[in-house]
This record gives C-alpha cells, sequence and structure tokens, in this order.
C-alpha cells in the first residue's frame, strides 16, 4: 500500500510537471508565494479601544485573525501590564502577521528585554529578521534558543535556514539532519533539506527525504512540486524504497 501510494505520487507529479520548469525555479526550487490577491470587499473599520484590556482579548482577535485588532489589544495591554513578557510577545506576532515587521521586531525585542530566556521571542524574532534580509543578526537569537533548549528540532530547523541565508549549505545540511534526528517527523526540515540537494543539482538524493516528506504529508504543495522536480531530473521512481531507504539513514546521522 505504502509503495503503491508513492508510486501514484510520482506518476501524477511527473506528468504535471512536464518540461515547464525554468533555471530559476530550479534554484527556489519551488517556494510558495506569500503575495496576497487583492479583493473588492470592503474591509471593516478598525476597533477602537477604550479602557482596560485583558489579555485573552487580544488572543481572541489573534485567533479571529483580526491582526489589526489585535495589535491595538495588546499595544493598550502592554501599556497597562509592562512586565507581562506574553503581552510583548503576543504583539510582536500581531504585527507580524498584520505585515508590519519594523514593529514585530520592537515588540520582540522588548519581550527579551523583559526576559532574555524567552525562547519563542528569540525564535520569532529570527523569523522576521531573516524576512528582512538579517539574517547574520538572526543568528544571535537562534543560537540563544539553542542554548537554552538544545533538543529543539524547531530551533535547530531554524538554525539550518540561517545558515542557508548566510551561503553556509554544508552547515545548513548538517542542521537539517540534526532536526530530522530530533523529530523524525519533521516534514519542513525533509523539504529544506532536499532543496539544498536540489539546489547542488543532487536530485537522486533530493528523491529520499521528500519521498518521506510527501508519505508523512501528501497535502502540502511545496512537498508535492519539489518531488516532482526532482523526479524530473532523476530516473530512480521506486518512491517506497527511497523513503524507507531514508529512514534508515536518518539513523546513521544519530
Amino acid at each position: 500500500m505504502r509503495n503503491m501510494f508513492l508510486t501514484l505520487v510520482a506518476a501524477t507529479l511527473v506528468a504535471a510537471c512536464g518540461h515547464k520548469t525554468s533555471q530559476s525555479s530550479e534554484a527556489s526550487a519551488a517556494e510558495v508565494s506569500t503575495t496576497r490577491p487583492e479583493s473588492s470587499v470592503a474591509t471593516p473599520p478598525a476597533s477602537v479601544v477604550t479602557g482596560p484590556v485583558s489579555f485573552d482579548e487580544g488572543q481572541t482577535a489573534f485567533a479571529e485573525k483580526r491582526y489589526g485588532d489585535a495589535v491595538r489589544l495588546f499595544t493598550a495591554y502592554t501599556s497597562d501590564k509592562p512586565d507581562n513578557v506574553w503581552g510583548y510577545y503576543m504583539l510582536g506576532l500581531s504585527a507580524w502577521k498584520a505585515g508590519d515587521r519594523d514593529a514585530a521586531v520592537n515588540a520582540f525585542t522588548l519581550a527579551l528585554e523583559k526576559d532574555s530566556t524567552h525562547v519563542k521571542s528569540h525564535v520569532n524574532l529570527s523569523r522576521v529578521l531573516i524576512e528582512q534580509g538579517r539574517a547574520q543578526d538572526a543568528l544571535p537569537h537562534v543560537e540563544a534558543a539553542l542554548a537554552i533548549d538544545s533538543t529543539s528540532s524547531e530551533s535547530v530547523r531554524l538554525l539550518g535556514r540561517v545558515k542557508r541565508e548566510l551561503g553556509d549549505s554544508e552547515g545548513a545540511i548538517a542542521a537539517y539532519q540534526r532536526a530530522i534526528v530530533l523529530d523524525e517527523r519533521d516534514v519542513w526540515s525533509m523539504n529544506n533539506l532536499a532543496k539544498l540537494y536540489i539546489g547542488q543539482g543532487k536530485y537522486d538524493e533530493a528523491l529520499g527525504p521528500l519521498a518521506r516528506a510527501v508519505e508523512i504529508d501528501s497535502t502540502t504543495p511545496a512537498f508535492r512540486n519539489n518531488l516532482g522536480l526532482a523526479l524530473e531530473r532523476s530516473s530512480r521512481v521506486d518512491l517506497g524504497a527511497l523513503a524507507r531507504r531514508f529512514e534508515d539513514q536518518i539513523k546513521t546521522w544519530k
């Protein structure tokens, strides 16, 4: 059943990809676009914050994806409760989701001024800095997060991303391998590891982690697209065997 599923995936992907892949798409390995389509629907007016604000009010706005409201609510909350690190953290997340990276950096930085061991603020500040093209500035925060918890596959994966942004492909590969050892179902580390192999022209090596990633999660377009790209450049199509071989390979990284 496992081999049949992956064989069907392989056949579908190769047929879909055809020969449309350009050199630029090989380099980017099917990055997912974050551009939002324009909408003709009018945006409801922003709410006005009056009186004291509870943490739950801000969290509810965030959960409902009313990020602008969440920013206003957590701004009011942190003004009223300036010693609560979680208020600044949620303000940072809300600002980031609202598209204001500078405000997000400021809020996460304030959170870390309150508590330098706040791992989530280190991790998400790193992500925003990377998006701003400031991977070198992100590195100390990733290292700080790992110093606090060296067993976090999420932080190790983020280290791989920073290393990749800084041009250290081998360091990035080592980080992604370590993240997979820590969490053998870390599909994003598998995908990112494969993208590095694809960038190096090592399509056969990319197939193993991608086959395993798609086996675990067949719903994420990036995994399927990257697998299709690797399959176009490789003659090996026994994805079930490749996925099993990759699982065995993980054991050698421990």
